[in-house]
């Protein structure tokens, strides 16, 4: 029979959110975002640069800091 979500982004990102919870209200909304396109969307640095407008550095920057805050958010919990 049919597997239903399987492979779905959609049911992906809400499972994604509903398991992080609070954790992702302590990132801002460019933050949650370039997560979402990186492991989700699986798009490299440079195109998520590309696709929000700043440069390749920063989206590294702002990925190590969001992931560094989940871990912590994560963890306190």
């Amino acid at each position: 029979g049919d597997l239903f979500g399987q492979d779905d982004p959609d049911l992906a990102l809400a499972e994604f959110r509903a398991s992080l919870g609070p954790a992702l209200d302590a990132l801002s909304t460019r933050e949650q975002r370039i997560i979402i396109l990186r492991f989700f969307g699986n798009l490299t640095q440079t195109q998520i640069a590309d696709r929000i407008g700043i440069s390749q550095m920063h989206v590294s920057r702002l990925l190590a800091r969001s992931l560094a805050t989940l871990r912590g958010q994560l963890l306190e919990n």
